[in-house]
C-alpha cells in the first residue's frame, strides 16, 4: 500500500489516502492531479522509498485554558446570583368595582 500522494520535499499534503500499487500506476498513466509531485511517479510497482516518510505531526495538542481579557462582574443580589422576579400583583379593587361590580 501506498500513502497517496507520497511528495517529495517537506511540505506534506493536506488530503491522503492508501492505495494499492496498481492504482497507483493507473493514475500515473491518466495524468492524475496529485502525482506530478509524488515520489513513486515512474518508479516500478514493486519499488520503495530509500527512507520513511515523515509521519504528520499533531498540530492539536492540548493547550491550557486561557483567561486573558476576562473580567468577572458581581450580579447583584445574594451570593453573587441574581434575585428572582416577583409576580405581578393583582389589579387593586378599585379597578374591578368600576368595571361593573
Amino acid at each position: 500500500m501506498r500513502q497517496c500522494p507520497s511528495v517529495e520535499g517537506s511540505a506534506a499534503p493536506l488530503i491522503t489516502h492508501r492505495i494499492g500499487a496498481d492504482v497507483c500506476l493507473a493514475r500515473q498513466q491518466t495524468f492524475f492531479h496529485k502525482c506530478h509531485r509524488c515520489v513513486y511517479r515512474g518508479q516500478a510497482a514493486d519499488w520503495q522509498p530509500p527512507e520513511a516518510h515523515l509521519e504528520m505531526i499533531n498540530v492539536h495538542t492540548a493547550e491550557e485554558p486561557v483567561q486573558a481579557g476576562v473580567k468577572i462582574v458581581k450580579m447583584p443580589g445574594k451570593g453573587g446570583k441574581p434575585e428572582p422576579k416577583q409576580a405581578r400583583q393583582p389589579a387593586p379593587a378599585a379597578r374591578s368595582a368600576a368595571a361593573g361590580g
